[in-house]
């Protein structure tokens, strides 16, 4: 995500404090996600719930999103997708994010339900310094039966947080759609809670039942290796004006969001290695992961004697890949 849509977020949450009916509105909308409700549908959302949104909610979605798609480029080094089709826009934070990755974007569609979402995101596209957002096409519709795009499947698929929005019966409808719109690589993401990873897991397997295959996160494309109440799921931070403190009652000046993802191809598969599933803990003389590698989870010892692999190691950091290099090795100390 850009600082210019950053700039423009943190102007509608105001310099200083929330103006009190976005701070209002902003509280009604968390209630209703703190309940496991959806963002209000087409007219019920407000103008004013919009901003709200905009204001408080998208710099951590658009971060989530960045952080994937900065994944994908670095597994698909030299992809230049030229088309997008952004599923439940919202105001168009996932198209923002994916313009700043991929210069060669040069059409953008923007399919997102709510008339008062769909006009704060044109407003908003103004400010834009790549003209893929300023003249994106902005459709109203249902994410979960986005309408056949008239250049043909998109190069570039984004779902973000749509998932959780709707009715269990229209999920996997709604992911075979999103599939057929899909000429290159789709984009799913959700909350990294485990309901959320959940979600992200079924599409991944009703994905790969139709023959896609999984350029991130996942080190393969078999079975998910996850069990039990364990979860997939990572990180990024991000920054919070005081305004956005204010509404959210928060008094650290960062949150993490927290997220689940993946990305499947209809292309050759690019996996990395493995994939860093927790914070890399720092011993002596050695640092400790754990691992998802070759359709299991496992932990990983890299020791301060195998030179290249610790000073990766050092700088390693949760969700990252795991490079060939540091694989391997001899056993953790005390095993």
């Amino acid at each position: 995500m850009t600082d210019t849509l950053l700039a423009a977020l943190d102007e509608l949450a105001g310099d200083d404090v929330a103006p009190p009916e976005v701070a209002e509105a902003w509280a009604e909308l968390s209630a209703g996600y703190r309940a496991g409700a959806a963002t209000p549908a087409g007219a019920a959302l407000s103008p004013t719930h919009a901003r709200a949104y905009a204001a408080v909610r998208a710099p951590a979605t658009g971060a989530a999103v960045a952080a994937v798609l900065a994944e994908l480029a670095a597994r698909r080094p030299g992809w230049a997708p030229a088309t997008l089709l952004d599923l439940g826009a919202g105001p168009g934070t996932a198209t923002w994010a994916a313009a700043a990755e991929f210069p060669s974007l040069a059409a953008a569609t923007l399919v997102e339900r709510a008339p008062a979402m769909v006009a704060l995101g044109r407003e908003l596209a103004a400010a834009a310094p790549d003209a893929v957002v300023r003249d994106a096409t902005w459709v109203a519709g249902d994410a979960a039966d986005p309408p056949p795009p008239a250049a043909g499947p998109a190069d570039l698929v984004v779902a973000a947080y749509v998932l959780g929005e709707l009715d269990e019966r229209r999920v996997a409808p709604a992911v075979g759609a999103w599939w057929e719109a899909t000429g290159g690589e789709l984009a799913i993401v959700d909350a990294g809670t485990p309901a959320g990873f959940a979600r992200v897991r079924a599409a991944r397997d009703a994905l790969l039942a139709r023959g896609a295959t999984l350029t991130a996160p996942c080190p393969a494309d078999g079975p998910c290796p996850m069990a039990g109440g364990d979860w997939c799921h990572f990180a990024v931070r991000l920054a919070r004006p005081a305004a956005v403190r204010e509404a959210k009652g928060a008094a650290l000046g960062y949150e993490d969001e927290k997220f689940a993802y993946v990305v499947a191809s209809r292309q050759a598969p690019a996996h990395a290695p493995a994939r860093i599933l927790r914070h890399p803990q720092a011993r002596s003389g050695h640092v400790r992961f754990t691992i998802c590698r070759d359709g299991r989870t496992e932990p990983l010892v890299v020791a301060r004697s195998r030179g290249a692999a610790y000073r990766w190691a050092r700088r390693a950091r949760w969700g990252d890949p795991v490079p060939d290099e540091a694989l391997g090795g001899p056993p953790a100390p005390g095993r």
